[in-house]
């Protein structure tokens, strides 16, 4: 039962389908009525299309300088100690004290410059909330590895990047979160692990997930709920409270950086209100960059770097994979729900409906490497992203829930929740409809007009917006510039020669952003405007990675 059919807010059934329906309503009908104006109103839909050119012009030119300002705010903070800072977060001002006086050195290099001017802002900002600091010796983490029926060569270097952390292992609980349904096999891996590994950490053990829970879906949100429930009881017989214990999950090809542990203690520690905020690290897909075919790795790049650009906005800022979030609010919010594929996106709407609105994401500019899809064979590859992608898409399936709790949480102001729908419902539209229009619009009253009257400006519709579209490969600059400097350096195995369709492979992106983006949009918004719901979460095919995440260049 997926989260469309699971309506458990109590509405009628017809209008719980009518909301469900909206998203595909919208995307389906633009993309229709522009096809059918072509034929009767020409003039209308060149302007309509001309407007949508030029409004993602001035958008690809924004994300573009989102893009550079973060990846430079990533490569300046990785200069920072953060284990050296977290002995000051309970002294700001001896800090900002320490801090001032390095900026005032004539000989401090750029990068630590730009690393400090941040770090400065979050001392400035933690002296005049007056605040009381957590202290960072009393903070437990709690990291729940989700597996299904991967290898030990996929999980394995996931832990070891954990025995890598630039922090003190022994405050820290290692969950392997597997699936009975996997088999004996991923049970018998995780043991194994375990045993070799769990004494590196203050705690370690296996929690496997019961097959077929009444009222859950196959899914991932009921095996990492399933594991954070054994996390609940352990702290309470300790006595811990839940507030100090922060819960990080990872799939099981996730990598963090060495310096994520601390840097998440850090700003955890100095939150107003931590417990009712998620702390969500920025997910690059470049574990096995070098070998994914390069649609893919286009794909992978762009996904990337979208949330390192969402990140520069954190108003914007959902869930998105790894993410963490302290164990308090977890229990507030019931943990994660278990009847939607979805549920690092809906925990968003969760929690912020638990907690009246007064709930944000706050953005940590520290990388989690993860896999870029790699299956056996191009057309499987293909395959597999698809449906990662339309799994991805299928977040639109939150907004029935969204705009049912907005009408009845009457604590939050309807400016506030007007401005969430709006992005619900612009985010997913656009997400369906803007790389067809911008590809293909141009072209549809030049069509039309071969049936009927030509009009000038159906024919000078194409040379309009194909120039405006040119304009806009200057964009593709910030990204091109940014993935050549972020991603590993290439490993032994693979030909020079790939340096050169690194480069090249940024023509495929209007075929990727088509094909994978509108399409799985589409897909999606099709599914739920007919009632065939997504009811089992796909799991992502998953290769041996070559390249450690240490060798990142963020």
């Amino acid at each position: 039962m997926s989260i469309v059919k699971g309506n458990e807010l109590g509405v009628a059934r017809w209008k719980w389908r009518l909301l469900e329906m909206l998203p595909g309503l919208m995307s389906w009908g633009f993309l229709i009525g522009l096809v059918v104006f072509s034929f009767i109103a020409i003039d209308v839909v060149a302007i309509v299309i001309v407007a949508y050119a030029i409004l993602w012009l001035f958008k690809l030119f924004g994300y573009s300088q989102r893009l550079v300002t973060g990846y430079r705010l990533m490569r300046s903070l990785k200069a920072l100690d953060w284990r050296h800072r977290l002995q000051y977060v309970t002294k700001p001002e001896i800090a900002l004290k320490q801090v001032d006086e390095l900026l005032s050195e004539p000989n401090l290099t750029s990068v630590k410059r730009r690393a400090l001017k941040p770090y400065r802002r979050l001392l400035e900002q933690q002296l005049s909330n007056n605040d009381e600091p957590l202290d960072p010796l009393d903070v437990r983490h709690a990291i729940i590895v989700a597996a299904y029926n991967e290898s030990r060569s996929i999980i394995e270097p996931s832990i070891k990047a954990l025995l890598d952390s630039d922090y003190d292992l022994d405050r820290v609980m290692l969950v392997l979160a597997v699936e009975e349904r996997g088999g004996p096999d991923i049970q018998r891996t995780a043991n194994e692990l375990v045993e070799k590994y769990g004494e590196y950490f203050g705690d370690a053990w296996v929690a496997t997930h019961p097959a077929d829970i009444p009222g859950e879906i196959k899914g991932k949100a009921g095996n990492i709920t399933f594991a954070a429930k054994q996390v609940t009881e352990l702290t309470a017989e300790r006595g811990i409270d839940p507030e100090h214990v922060i819960v990080t999950t990872l799939d099981c090809d996730h990598r963090v950086s060495s310096d994520y542990l601390a840097y998440l203690t850090y700003i955890y520690c100095v939150s107003d209100e931590r417990y009712k905020k998620s702390y969500q690290p920025m997910a690059m897909f470049f574990n096995n960059i070098w070998d994914a075919p390069a649609l893919t790795r286009v794909i992978a790049t762009n996904n990337s770097f979208w949330l390192l650009m969402e990140a520069m906005r954190p108003y914007r800022l959902r869930n998105f994979a790894s993410h963490a979030q302290s164990l308090k609010g977890l229990i507030e919010a019931d943990y994660w729900y278990v009847r939607t594929i979805v549920e690092d996106g809906h925990q968003y709407w969760r929690m912020y409906f638990t907690y009246d609105g007064k709930h944000t994401v706050v953005p940590l500019y520290t990388a989690i490497y993860q896999d870029a899809v790699l299956a056996d064979g191009y057309l499987k590859t293909f395959k597999e992203q698809f449906k990662q992608l339309r799994r991805w898409a299928y977040g639109v399936s939150d907004t029935p829930y969204v705009i049912i709790k907005s009408f009845r949480d009457r604590k939050i102001p309807w400016s506030k929740k007007f401005v969430q729908i709006f992005r619900q419902l612009e985010g997913y539209f656009s997400w369906a409809c803007a790389p067809i229009v911008l590809a293909i619009g141009g072209w549809l009253p030049l069509v039309a007009s071969q049936f009927n009257s030509a009009e000038i400006v159906a024919h000078r519709l194409p040379d309009l917006t194909g120039f405006i579209l040119t304009i806009s490969l200057l964009g593709l600059l910030g990204p091109i510039i940014s993935s050549m400097r972020a991603i590993p350096s290439r490993p032994d195995h693979v030909s020079w020669r790939r340096n050169v369709s690194m480069i090249l492979q940024w023509i495929l992106t209007p075929f990727s952003l088509i094909i994978f983006g509108s399409g799985a949009a589409l897909n999606a918004q099709t599914r739920l405007l007919f009632g065939w719901y997504l009811e089992e979460f796909d799991v992502t095919a998953k290769h041996r990675v070559e390249v450690p995440p240490e060798d990142a260049n963020l």
